[in-house]
């Protein structure tokens, strides 16, 4: 599977995009499936964030990868000392949080050791920057949850 992966930056980007759709799709079925309005609207923006990697992957795979390079992003960690959380139609905020902060965290990991596997630096850019962009988002949760359960009193 990785000679077919790597083999051109079309099947990388068609890979990714692949990826990036089942967890939209995971994040808009849990969405449709959470009782909490709030905990919906949640999903509904994780949603939009793993579209807008497809929209990414799309332009890229017209214009090239030449624009694309992973940067370095702060990981505050918070993941390391957590269990995950399954899914249930009565999931918390907090619970929700924790959900996505794992999600991405494993997303971030997956294409990390994808942009080592590739020998074209293209292929390895890709992989590179989907790897800066899920820890990114997990950053993004991770501030969230550290001021809105973290600071509780």
């Amino acid at each position: 599977m990785k000679s077919k992966i790597c083999r051109s930056l079309k099947n990388a980007i068609s890979f990714a995009m692949d990826q990036e759709k089942k967890a939209r799709n995971f994040y808009l079925s849990c969405m449709e499936r959470a009782i909490n309005p709030g905990v919906r609207a949640f999903f509904k923006e994780l949603a939009a964030e793993e579209a807008a990697h497809l929209k990414l992957l799309q332009e890229t795979r017209l214009t090239g990868a030449d624009t694309l390079a992973p940067s370095d992003v702060a990981d505050y960690h918070l993941t390391e000392f957590m269990v995950d959380v399954q899914f249930t139609p009565e999931i918390t905020y907090q619970e929700a949080l924790v959900m996505a902060m794992k999600k991405e965290e494993k997303a971030y990991l997956f294409y990390s050791a994808w942009q080592g596997r590739c020998a074209s630096e293209k292929i390895s850019n890709v992989f590179g920057h989907l790897a800066t962009e899920e820890l990114k988002h997990k950053k993004k949760i991770e501030a969230i949850y550290d001021s809105e359960i973290l600071q509780w009193d």
